[in-house]
């Protein structure tokens, strides 16, 4: 053959072959959520939110509409076995790196996660921004039934998440952050949590709200969204908040919290050890509904408000310490930090020396405006 031809041929070999393993575009499909379920003998349902933007052509060249998402579900020993089992009901490659939202079931979470959340470390399509929720229905349930303004559920959950207005009353997590914290003493994980908007259960619409709280692999409790708010103050995600202040005769004072600084400082007494947090801030008065004067009630106001913040304070970590024995404040970690030889010589009996550590709380807010008029 003329070496000038072999050449042609062979150059176009080399350009056409880097196309044979690529898959096409009509072949893949978006996974927008992912639900993990208890299933019998230990296994795990695992449901896929697969999106679906096309619509079908009815006839008389209509369209019919429907929802542009469909799920599909499997059991399988493992993440993975389901997985594949969905591959071949859905007919198409599964696209995990869109993936918004993982939604874990709340009896799930409490059987442990350490032999099946490997699957997001090892599989290296999966999206580790995605964020993470517990669900307190079926995750199958919630994927199908929830009711949202966007049309892909999970897409109104992770422009929720993302954004700072929600906030403080919810703690946000995504998958890079649990993952390590399932196996992490010093500094555990966190979720927040899902579920119907009313207790009862008969609506479709879903609420984000209280926090799933971890030991180790292995889900505990819950705490409500005014602890939620203290954890993201004192893990410092968040350095604002709201707070509301009880007086006598069903009184009350609402506040708007901002600049929010804590420091916590380990110390050791004897062999005791004790945890130093300080909080300060500043405080706007928003709502009262008792009546007030310009300057008289300052003082009164201030120190009530310091006063039942310390309480709220205090009795969260009691609640971390004595009912959970969970480190989601990551005391361990400051510890840890300040401390290196203190740390490894208690960290093999860290639930332990929770339950026995000296907390001592001190709380500051200075009253900045308090709308009030002379």
């Amino acid at each position: 053959m003329n070496p000038f031809k072999a050449g042609i041929c062979l150059l176009a070999v080399m350009l056409i072959s880097g196309c044979w393993g690529q898959i096409n575009f009509d072949q893949l499909t978006v996974v927008s959520a992912i639900g993990l379920d208890p299933a019998k003998d230990g296994m795990v349902r695992v449901t896929l939110q697969l999106s679906n933007p096309t619509l079908p052509v009815a006839a008389g060249g209509g369209s019919q509409q429907r929802r542009p998402y469909v799920n599909y579900d499997a059991v399988g020993v493992t993440i993975q076995e389901a997985v594949e089992r969905i591959q071949h009901q859905a007919k198409k490659s599964l696209f995990f790196p869109q993936t918004k939202v993982v939604l874990i079931n709340e009896q799930f979470a409490r059987r442990g996660l350490d032999d099946t959340m490997d699957y997001f470390w090892r599989e290296t399509n999966q999206n580790l921004n995605s964020w993470v929720l517990v669900s307190r229905l079926p995750a199958r349930q919630v994927l199908d039934k929830a009711m949202e303004l966007e049309p892909v559920p999970s897409e109104e959950w992770r422009k929720y998440l993302q954004g700072d207005w929600k906030r403080p009353l919810q703690v946000d997590v995504q998958m890079y952050q649990f993952l390590p914290r399932l196996n992490q003493i010093g500094y555990q994980a966190v979720s927040p949590g899902i579920g119907p908007f009313n207790a009862s259960g008969k609506t479709d619409i879903m609420e984000i709200g209280d926090t799933a709280v971890f030991k180790n692999d292995r889900m505990v409790g819950w705490l409500s969204g005014e602890e939620s708010q203290i954890v993201n103050w004192l893990t410092g995600v968040s350095r604002r908040g709201s707070f509301h202040t009880d007086f006598a005769k069903e009184e009350s004072v609402s506040y708007s919290l901002n600049s929010i600084r804590v420091k916590v400082t380990p110390l050791i007494n004897g062999d005791r050890l004790a945890m130093k947090v300080r909080i300060k801030g500043e405080a706007e008065l928003l709502t009262a509904t008792l009546p007030l004067h310009f300057g008289t009630e300052h003082a009164m106001l201030r120190d009530t408000l310091n006063k039942q913040a310390k309480l709220a304070v205090e009795a969260t970590i009691d609640k971390l310490f004595d009912n959970y024995a969970s480190d989601v404040i990551g005391f361990g970690e400051a510890l840890h930090r300040s401390m290196p030889s203190e740390w490894k010589k208690r960290k093999s009996n860290w639930d332990k020396e929770l339950r026995e550590v000296d907390v001592d709380v001190s709380v500051s807010f200075r009253i900045r405006r308090t709308g009030l008029l002379q």
